[in-house]
């Protein structure tokens, strides 16, 4: 599932060799009842929360990250809390914690270090998540959203903490772009269509023409059910639909265009995308003129979310309208 990071990794892990884990100290847990242990807790007044989980933002030879790296918190504020986050401010009040984040090195070594790195991130999420449910959610409906390292660990806490007990009837929407999900893994439904509750969207952004073929059989790798359940969740932002594979330019409702950087958001881009599920992933299409990010081999993991920022916003206001319905 976290194979679209590969190449994230190849290209901005450090040249020098990490510590072993096991003799490697780790940075101090974050006391999640600690203003400073959150990026933002509660801002808002929306009777709807969003649980957000960043993405790999710490790039270093360590395996997590330490709370008091203010250069690496400093940058999550900006890429992530100005770009991603914000485009569910006006649907619901925020909520994104620090976490000791699996740097970007732990993506080579999946099955070992990595792995153990990641598990120490995760510990971390679910403290945070049983933290804003004992003290801040008060019953609330509430989304799961994340990307990358932040949807993976928001698939687990979906499987371990929410799927299967009542925390599923109050989880409006669960937003995991960035990792590639078989279909047959998922534990709860995928979002087929406009206004679904309770379900599970992700998608990966690569250009029209990318090889995705290793891709995918890395993200199937580790996949042992029924054959039909290989096939990746690809959602379409453009439609959240489906029934409709394929959107044209003019369709969404507007990105971010970039880069990242500190200050007010600049407008929208309007009709500058175009984009259709084509097998396994989202092969998204854009505009001359328009700045993309790309890694190698095609991939356009930098701009999940900032290419469909304004589809978010009004489809997370959807289906918060269409849960509220249901309730009453």
């Amino acid at each position: 599932m976290i194979a679209t990071l590969l190449s994230l990794a190849l290209l901005a892990a450090p040249a020098a060799q990490a510590q072993d884990f096991a003799s490697s100290v780790p940075p101090p847990a974050p006391d999640y009842a600690r203003p400073e242990s959150w990026a933002v807790r509660g801002d808002g007044a929306q009777p709807v929360d969003i649980f957000y989980i960043q993405p790999t933002t710490f790039r270093s030879k360590q395996w997590n990250q330490d709370l008091a790296d203010t250069a690496t918190n400093v940058w999550t504020d900006v890429s992530v809390g100005q770009r991603q986050i914000s485009a569910f401010a006006d649907c619901c009040r925020l909520f994104s914690p620090r976490y000791r984040q699996a740097s970007s090195r732990a993506f080579l070594e999946q099955a070992g270090n990595g792995a153990k790195a990641y598990a120490l991130a995760y510990a971390d999420v679910l403290r945070a998540f049983r933290e804003y449910l004992a003290h801040d959610n008060k019953g609330r409906p509430f989304i799961i959203a994340g990307h990358s390292q932040g949807a993976l660990h928001g698939l687990r806490l979906i499987r371990e903490a929410i799927a299967g007990t009542p925390l599923a009837y109050r989880m409006v929407v669960a937003y995991l772009p960035g990792i590639g999900i078989p279909r047959g893994s998922l534990p709860l439904p995928a979002c087929d269509r406009p206004g679904q509750t309770g379900c599970i969207a992700s998608w990966n952004s690569f250009d029209p023409d990318a090889d995705t073929s290793a891709y995918v059989a890395r993200s199937t790798a580790g996949y042992a059910g029924a054959q039909e359940g290989r096939a990746l969740l690809c959602t379409n932002p453009l439609t959240f639909d489906a029934r409709k594979p394929a959107a044209d330019f003019g369709t969404g409702q507007g990105m971010l265009p970039g880069p990242a950087v500190a200050g007010p958001l600049p407008p929208l881009r309007r009709g500058a995308l175009a984009a259709t599920c084509d097998g396994n992933v989202l092969r998204v299409t854009s505009k001359p003129g328009v700045p993309v990010e790309r890694l190698p081999g095609g991939n356009l993991h930098m701009n999940d979310i900032a290419f469909f920022w304004g589809d978010l916003r009004a489809d997370a206001a959807s289906r918060i309208a269409a849960w509220r319905g249901k309730k009453r």
